[in-house]
């Protein structure tokens, strides 16, 4: 789940992360939470021309010649952060994050929408639901939902690279998806990370996240099937 603006701040403080810095976000081979820490500053308000992901592992950096750090570095501990921030005042802190997380919505959102739109189906409804879990989507998801296993929209051989802009609208529309729709666009997933991934793809397929309504839905399917007063049907 998104942490609180101040936790988030406080964190980029202790690793003295200022709001005029250039953030480029990489992983090791296989990881897939990249997007979901792009989604974060982007969410939390830092400059989005600041913030550049890199397509391609650190091993593939090191391949190509990339410099590399090799000294030691401390991390610091996440419930030494969180005391210290508990311990203070919002003003103390040097990075300055928005209030409220973009771009977010939780159960609620999501059920107030289904809610409001259940007299239409899904073609005629003002919104849509990307599910972009795997084969465990077939076994329940949230009414009305398309999906786009996040795995479809990157590169088969390097699970840090996107698809081309082109590939990426073809998935899209495959799965029923017009990405530049003026619809609200909720994505969601197991647990919020691979939902990033659509987002940041959507993105890339020219979507204008301010003037087109898109979201992450935080809590995904972890919060949503464990929820029993909640509406599910099964693929």
């Amino acid at each position: 789940m998104m942490p609180p603006s101040d936790l988030f701040a406080a964190f980029m403080d202790e690793y003295n992360i200022s709001n005029q810095d250039h953030i480029i976000i990489y992983g090791r081979e296989t990881v897939l939470f990249t997007p979901r820490t792009w989604f974060m500053f982007k969410s939390f308000g830092h400059d989005p021309a600041r913030i550049h992901l890199m397509q391609g592992s650190l091993e593939e950096w090191i391949a190509v010649g990339g410099a590399i750090e090799r000294h030691c570095i401390t991390v610091p501990k996440a419930e030494d952060i969180i005391l210290n921030c508990q311990r203070s005042n919002a003003q103390t802190l040097n990075y300055i994050a928005s209030k409220y997380a973009s771009y977010v919505c939780s159960m609620e959102d999501v059920l107030n929408t289904i809610d409001d739109e259940t007299h239409k189906n899904k073609e005629d409804s003002n919104y849509m639901i990307i599910d972009s879990r795997g084969s465990s989507f077939v076994k329940g998801c949230i009414p009305n939902s398309c999906h786009v296993p996040y795995s479809k929209l990157m590169d088969p051989n390097n699970t840090l690279k996107l698809k081309s802009k082109n590939n990426l609208n073809q998935v899209f529309m495959e799965a029923g998806v017009n990405p530049c729709t003026d619809k609200m666009i909720i994505c969601s997933c197991g647990s919020g990370v691979s939902a990033c991934t659509v987002f940041l793809a959507l993105e890339q397929c020219g979507r204008n996240m301010k003037d087109q309504p898109t979201f992450v839905y935080d809590g995904s399917w972890s919060e949503w099937g464990n929820e029993s007063n909640v509406p599910k049907v099964s693929s």
